[in-house]
């Protein structure tokens, strides 16, 4: 009789796990969101430029779902940046851009960036780069301290 009962028990569990088991292989595992487009690239570096001088550049991207796609809002993280962009839609497959141009009359090391709004994806480009000083700007000499 124990045998029967101890079957009986380890038949429960085993069926159960089996049961458990099947349950969980047939729950579809959730894909990570896909983005609906393909930017060339989102970091660029403009090194050294000289002082007042054309800053700009156009990141390109794809549209790579199956709808068209249109931009919503370009927002530069400072006044030193402006920008143009793709206006109306983009078709499955097309590129668009996003153009800054930056104010190089700053000179020094800067790091900016752009939120660009696709539908309801949000993308960060940055740019950076160094502005050399103004060329027409007088620089003090240092002052010669030797004693006679």
């Amino acid at each position: 009789m124990k045998n029967i009962i101890g079957l009986l028990i380890i038949s429960f569990f085993i069926s159960f796990h089996v049961h458990a088991q099947s349950d969980d292989s047939n729950q579809q595992t959730p894909e990570l969101a896909k983005s609906d487009v393909n930017f060339k690239e989102t970091i660029y570096n403009f090194k050294t430029v000289e002082f007042n001088s054309d800053v700009s550049h156009s990141f390109i991207f794809t549209n790579v779902s199956h709808a068209p796609i249109s931009i919503n809002r370009v927002t530069p993280s400072c006044g030193c940046t402006t920008t143009d962009y793709t206006k109306g839609p983009i078709m499955p497959g097309k590129t668009g851009f996003v153009s800054i141009k930056y104010d190089s009359t700053r000179p020094g090391y800067f790091s900016k960036s752009v939120t660009v709004v696709i539908g309801e994806e949000s993308h960060t480009l940055i740019f950076l780069g160094t502005v050399q000083p103004n060329p027409n700007e007088k620089t003090s000499a240092p002052q010669n301290s030797s004693h006679y």
